[in-house]
């Protein structure tokens, strides 16, 4: 489709300012790029001014600005550059998310409850009117120069590209979609559903990996001399970049799949669907067979996500009471005489297909929640947290357990672990029974064909002290012949000293391999969301009162680091207190607080609180968000 822009602005050419890679001679003398947070690109024709991406001040007289997606970082960044008056040139899939964002937190007060969509929500704060929506093979022409629209999904769902050919050369603007040297800017962002296999956004582990790919090779097929992408220096060699990309994303599934949980509930067939969208048609890929796995014990009764020990002489213990039905379930258990009395409940995790209904039936039967802190606390205020499938159901009251606390419970012996797999917030239980093997109770974190590690906003970190790695020595360190048990799983279940090995290396391998993926210093801050987030996520309050919030941060990197917080609360809160810059050690954690109090006549409602985060290498714009319903 062809849009003439004669009447609408002016093409301007481009001139090239250094970028951290020298580019002189590679670009048309005539374009102009400054480096920063986010790269701006300025386009002078004739007098008129047309701005990729925006820019760290406000431009005067510039008449477009071109965004390639709708991302809250670059919208603020664009917001400079059209405060004068330019007009935005935006993705039609984003245009009402930038256009009207009020209405997406407006919903999202309730919607981040029971989340499985398992999007970035790095949404703008306040609305910027968009002139014109772009789609894929849209051309615009300014007097024979030309600007085409690539469409680039993958690492957002709407992305596009834009290419202009100048002086014998093409320039192409790709946003996000890739950085030079063949790397992205984090692996979390291409969570999404695979319609075609019948997976959703939760279980859809780089699902938007294989638009990616597809999106790359159209690039790769227009043969642009040079790329700018919007953070990151120039792409002096797209081709090689182009390749190098694709061939890390393709190692880096094969491996996935190789260690793929998924296995066990949706069967080869649905993941050869998801092979072949990254991998090509027909494509060979790995997937591990089933470990050993046999019956449940007498003692351990399968209730969907619910498991019930049995005692000896009829008591309950319950782990994990997912939703009504298993609360109906356990109290008909009770009612027909099956069980005498259900006398405490387990939560392995923060799921709410296992914690939805623990708060009633705790009330039911009168009983008591155990659980470590790591996940006590997401029961207890669900509200401070934005985690895949929180209910909004608060427990009153969790007794909590330390790592390896023991306590017997008629004739069992039950040890309390913190056991961060399937998600960050994830506890684990030993059961062990005179006269049989021990059982270890997992919650979500293997299944018989490996590694429920499908959902990175579920904080899979790769550490060596947490995560996967954590999980694999305490399993190494069970008692030996000890069973497993999957809260969705019917069987018990153990992996051989050889698949553990098979396992743990295949992990260890994609530590590497995602290292090189993506562009930080350490490969968590590309698969972690949340090393810096706010604490409560959302809070409730009137106007005149006091509000008090926690950046909470992970640093990830191998070296100390001192982290910054800039806080974005314009006509929400005033009188905040000095926000001093806190220094962490390697790979320790840390909290900035904030204290403010409700601006006057603040209106009823939502209101987003945003907070830049700064640190060596890192200049991140709102990057994390907090919410206020004020009363």
């Amino acid at each position: 489709m062809k849009i003439s822009l004669l009447t609408i602005c002016g093409l301007a050419l481009l001139t090239w300012q250094g970028l951290g890679l020298a580019a002189e001679g590679e670009l048309p003398e005539s374009v102009k790029v400054t480096a920063g947070r986010i790269n701006s690109v300025t386009i002078d024709w004739n007098g008129k001014k047309t701005v990729v991406y925006g820019a760290e001040q406000e431009i005067k007289n510039a008449d477009w600005v071109l965004l390639t997606q709708g991302r809250r970082q670059l919208v603020e960044f664009a917001r400079n550059a059209a405060g004068d008056g330019a007009k935005i040139m935006a993705p039609a899939g984003v245009k009402d998310l930038i256009q009207e964002p009020e209405k997406f937190w407006d919903d999202f007060w309730k919607d981040r409850f029971n989340y499985y969509k398992q999007q970035v929500t790095k949404v703008p704060i306040k609305g910027l009117p968009v002139a014109i929506a772009v789609k894929d093979g849209e051309e615009f022409e300014w007097g024979g120069l030309k600007i085409w629209v690539i469409g680039t999904p993958g690492y957002t769902r709407d992305g596009v590209s834009y290419m202009v050919e100048i002086d014998g050369k093409k320039v192409m603007f790709t946003g996000e979609l890739i950085r030079a040297g063949g790397q992205v800017a984090d692996i979390y962002s291409f969570q999404d559903a695979i319609p075609d296999a019948k997976i959703g956004g939760y279980h859809g582990h780089g699902g938007r990996f294989g638009l990616w790919v597809e999106s790359l090779r159209k690039v790769a097929a227009l043969k642009p001399d040079v790329m700018v992408p919007s953070r990151g220096p120039v792409i002096l060699d797209p081709q090689a970049d182009i390749k190098t990309a694709i061939d890390r994303v393709q190692a880096v599934y094969r491996n996935y799949q190789s260690t793929n949980a998924l296995n066990w509930y949706f069967k080869e067939a649905r993941l050869k669907i998801c092979a072949e969208k990254v991998l090509g048609k027909g494509a060979t890929f790995e997937l591990m067979p089933y470990s050993e796995h046999i019956d449940l014990p007498e003692w351990c009764k399968h209730i969907s996500t619910t498991k019930l020990l049995v005692s000896d002489d009829g008591h309950g213990f319950a782990l994990d009471v997912g939703n009504s039905k298993m609360l109906e379930t356990l109290k008909q258990a009770l009612a027909d005489g099956l069980i005498k009395s259900i006398e405490g409940i387990f939560a392995t995790h923060a799921h709410n297909d296992h914690t939805a209904a623990v708060a009633a039936a705790a009330k039911e039967f009168n009983c008591p929640v155990y659980t470590v802190k790591e996940v006590a606390d997401v029961l207890e205020k669900p509200g401070a947290w934005f985690l895949p499938g929180v209910t909004e159901n608060t427990v009153e009251k969790v007794v909590v357990k330390k790592d390896g606390e023991k306590m017997k419970w008629r004739g069992f012996e039950l040890t309390f672990d913190f056991y961060p797999g399937q998600m960050y917030n994830h506890a684990a239980l030993l059961v062990e029974k005179p006269g049989h093997a021990a059982v270890y109770f997992i919650g979500d974190s293997f299944s018989p064909s490996g590694i429920d590690d499908y959902c990175l906003m579920n904080r899979n970190l790769m550490r060596e002290d947490t995560g996967y790695l954590y999980c694999f020595k305490k399993v190494r360190e069970l008692p030996k012949g000890t069973w497993l048990v999957n809260q969705h799983i019917p069987h018990l279940f153990r992996f051989s000293d050889a698949e553990m090995d098979y396992l743990e290396g295949r992990y260890r391998e994609r530590m590497r391999m995602l290292g090189e993926l993506v562009a930080w210093d350490d490969v968590n801050y590309g698969i972690d969301e949340q090393w810096a987030w706010f604490y409560p996520y959302g809070s409730e309050a009137k106007a005149g009162d006091s509000v008090e919030l926690e950046v909470r941060f992970w640093n990830h990197s191998k070296k100390e680091r001192t982290f910054e917080v800039v806080l974005n609360a314009e006509g929400i809160l005033e009188d905040v207190d000095s926000i001093k810059p806190i220094i962490l050690k390697a790979r320790t954690n840390g909290v900035v607080k904030i204290r403010g109090k409700l601006a006057a006549g603040i209106k009823p409602g939502i209101h987003v609180v945003t907070a830049d985060i700064k640190s060596e290498g890192m200049d991140l714009r709102q990057w994390c968000e907090a919410l206020v319903k004020v009363e």
